[in-house]
C-alpha cells in the first residue's frame, strides 16, 4: 500500500481490498474531515424496499453507539467531534470532523460504521420511530415541489421519497437490514475522502485501520445514471392545475446533462438563480415586487437532470409574474447573459473552498466521484470555468428552454385560466 501526501492535488490510495481513499489535505487548517460516500439511495431501491437506505443510515449510527456501550455522544461532545449522516436519492454521505489533534479517535469511531449490526429489535424500533417522526415533520406529499417531482420523474424510481412510506417502514426489521448491509457496503460502490489537516502519518493510520475492515463484493459499480421517464423531452405543453391554500407555480425543464460540462451546468444555474444580480431575483422581486423569495434546484445525474424554479405569488400578480418568468428564459436564449457576475464564485473565490474542510470534502467528492468531473486540483477547476463563454450559455438556453422540456404545475384557491398559461408558455417557441 503506497501513500502520497501533498496539498496541491488530490491523492488516491487503494487498500489491498481495493477500496479507494481520496485525500486533499491542507496542513494550514486546524480541522479535518473524514467522509464515506456510498452509491445507494431511493433511485436504486425496489418499490418494495423504498426507504431502507435512509433507515439503514440511521441504524448504523445508532449501532456505533451500541458498540461503544452507549457512550458515543458523550465522547463526541468531550472531543468536540461532529458525526453525521445524510441520504440522497443517489448516494449516502457519512462524515466526522473536528480538531486535528483528535483525528485518530475520530477515525476509530468512524470506522465502526462498517461493523455488523449489534442492535436489538427494540433498539431498531426506536430508530424507526424517529424516522416516522421525521416523515411527519417533513411531509412533502402536499408540497408543490413534490407534485412537480412526481410529474417530472413519473414512472421511475426517482418519484419515491428518500424516507419511504410509513407502512413499509414499519415492516422492516433487523433481518432485512442485515441483508441490505451486504448490498450497502459493496466495495465497488463506496469510497472515502479525507480533507483538512490530516497529515501523512494520520492518513497512513486511517488506511491501516481501514485495512482491517471487510467489504462485500457486489454485482457491479453503479454509474449514477437516472432512469429516463417516457415523457422526458416530450412534454405536452399543458400545465397541471391543482388546489392549494396559496397561489404557487413551479417550472421544471428537462436537461440532457451529457451534452455539457459540469462548469457549463453550474454557471448556467448560477446565472439564473444565484446572487442579488441574477435575473430571477432582479426581475421578479427587486424591480417588480411580484414575489419575495423563490425556490430553485438543479436535480442532476450523469445523464439527465431537472432544472427547477418555484415561487408563491399573489393571485392578482400571477399572470404578470408568469410572463416575466418566460421573458427571462427567452432573453437568455438571445444574449446568453453575462458571466462576469457569476465567475467570481469559482475563480476569485476558488481557493477559499479549501478553507472549510467539511464543505470542501463534500464538493470534491460530489464533483469528481459522484458526477465524474475531472478536476485533479483547484486550479484545474478554475480553468474549466474560465473556458465557458456567454455563447455556451445562449446555446444551452436554446437547448433547454423549449416547450417540449417544460413541466408547469400551478396551485391555488383561485381558478386560473389554462388557456392563458398555455399562451404564455408558447413564448418559448417564438424565441426558439
Amino acid at each position: 500500500m503506497d501513500c502520497f501526501y501533498g496539498e496541491s492535488k488530490e491523492q488516491l490510495v487503494k487498500t489491498t481490498t481495493n477500496i479507494p481513499v481520496y485525500s486533499y489535505p491542507n496542513p494550514h487548517l486546524h480541522s479535518f474531515c473524514i467522509c464515506l460516500y456510498v452509491k445507494a439511495g431511493s433511485m436504486y431501491e425496489k418499490k418494495s424496499e423504498n426507504g431502507i437506505t435512509h433507515f439503514f443510515e440511521h441504524v448504523v449510527i445508532r449501532n456505533v453507539n451500541r458498540l461503544m456501550d452507549g457512550r458515543l455522544y458523550q465522547i463526541l461532545d468531550k472531543l468536540g467531534l461532529s458525526l453525521n449522516g445524510a441520504t440522497y436519492k443517489e448516494f449516502v454521505h457519512f462524515t466526522i470532523s473536528g480538531a486535528s489533534v483528535h483525528f485518530r479517535e475520530a477515525a476509530r469511531i468512524f470506522l465502526k460504521l462498517l461493523e455488523p449490526l449489534a442492535l436489538s429489535e427494540e433498539e431498531i424500533d426506536t430508530e424507526r420511530k424517529r424516522i416516522l417522526a421525521e416523515i411527519r415533520e417533513y411531509d412533502k406529499k402536499k408540497s408543490l415541489e413534490a407534485r412537480t417531482e412526481r410529474e417530472v420523474w413519473k414512472g421511475t424510481s426517482l418519484t419515491r421519497t428518500i424516507a419511504g412510506k410509513k407502512k413499509r417502514l414499519k415492516q422492516m426489521g433487523k433481518r432485512e437490514l442485515m441483508d441490505f448491509r451486504r448490498t450497502f457496503f459493496d466495495g465497488k460502490n463506496l469510497f472515502f475522502y479525507l480533507t483538512g489537516n490530516c497529515s501523512e502519518k494520520e492518513t497512513a493510520f486511517f488506511l491501516e485501520e481501514l485495512e482491517k475492515q471487510a467489504f462485500f463484493d457486489g454485482t457491479g459499480e453503479r454509474q449514477n445514471l437516472a432512469p429516463v421517464p417516457k415523457g422526458f423531452f416530450k412534454r405536452t405543453g399543458r400545465p397541471l392545475l391543482a388546489k392549494g391554500s396559496e397561489t404557487e407555480v413551479s417550472f421544471s425543464f428537462d436537461v440532457d446533462v451529457s451534452r455539457y460540462t459540469g462548469a457549463m451546468l453550474n454557471l448556467f444555474y448560477n446565472m439564473l438563480f444565484t446572487g442579488d444580480y441574477c435575473p430571477v431575483y432582479q426581475e421578479l422581486s427587486e424591480k417588480t415586487g411580484y414575489i419575495y423569495s423563490y425556490g430553485d434546484q438543479f436535480e442532476r445525474y450523469q445523464n439527465i437532470g431537472s432544472l427547477q424554479l418555484n415561487y408563491e405569488v399573489s393571485a392578482d400578480k400571477f399572470y404578470k409574474a408568469f410572463a416575466k418568468t418566460m421573458n427571462i428564459f427567452c432573453r437568455l436564449k438571445k444574449d446568453g447573459g453575462n458571466l462576469e457576475y457569476v465567475r467570481a464564485i469559482y475563480l476569485d473565490n476558488g481557493d477559499m473552498a479549501i478553507d472549510d474542510a467539511e464543505d470542501f470534502n463534500w464538493n470534491r467528492a460530489y464533483d469528481c466521484h459522484i458526477m465524474g468531473e475531472d478536476y485533479p486540483d483547484i486550479e484545474a477547476k478554475k480553468q474549466a470555468y474560465l473556458k465557458v463563454q456567454e455563447s455556451d450559455m445562449a446555446r444551452m438556453a436554446r437547448d433547454i428552454f423549449r416547450l417540449e422540456n417544460l413541466t408547469v404545475v400551478v396551485r391555488g384557491k383561485k381558478k386560473v385560466s389554462r388557456k392563458k398559461i398555455e399562451k404564455l408558455m408558447r413564448r418559448l417557441e417564438a424565441n426558439h
